[in-house]
């Protein structure tokens, strides 16, 4: 089974251009905190523009243009790690400290990432079954002939792996 982990649109983009190798998450409106660990080593990233200031759904679907491998994870349990890192994101400052002070615990969860761009991108149309507020879906079977390149690693990159270590 493949594995789908829904993320804005714009952290795909700094992931892909090697901005940005760390997740962030706290829950979906659907799931418990517990439900969004990175828990899978392996999964797609499905680019999402539906909580960006454009606002934008995602009528056509999703565009997957990423593959990612866990390296690290882990629960980020104080806002001064977290606010290292906001400049090596392209997370809006001011919503991750609404989403680390939500809920009953303090913290985020954090999945350092390898990033592999796709070739061709996988293109998923919308469904009820990757609709929704919720952080991980299950994909189909993913097309053969994806081929796989690694995005380079880059200063930021390096930075985010000291700062998690």
């Amino acid at each position: 089974m493949s594995l789908g982990f829904k993320e804005l649109a714009s952290v795909c983009e700094a992931i892909g251009d090697g901005r940005q190798s760390v997740l962030l998450r706290k829950a979906g409106l659907r799931e418990s905190t517990a439900e969004s660990v990175f828990e899978r080593r392996s999964f797609y990233l499905l680019p999402t523009r539906y909580h960006e200031k454009k606002k934008s759904g995602s009528p056509e679907g999703f565009a997957v243009s990423l593959h990612v491998h866990v390296i690290q994870s882990g629960d980020l349990l104080e806002w001064s790690r977290i606010e290292k890192l906001l400049p090596l994101t392209a997370y809006d400052p001011k919503t991750l400290r609404e989403h680390f002070d939500s809920r009953d615990e303090k913290l985020l969860h954090f999945a350092h990432i390898r990033a592999f761009r796709l070739e061709p991108v996988w293109h998923l149309p919308s469904s009820p079954a990757l609709s929704g507020c919720r952080s991980w879906f299950e994909l189909p079977t993913p097309p053969t002939g994806l081929k796989e390149t690694p995005v380079a690693e880059t200063d930021t990159t390096r930075r985010t792996a000291t700062l998690l270590s």
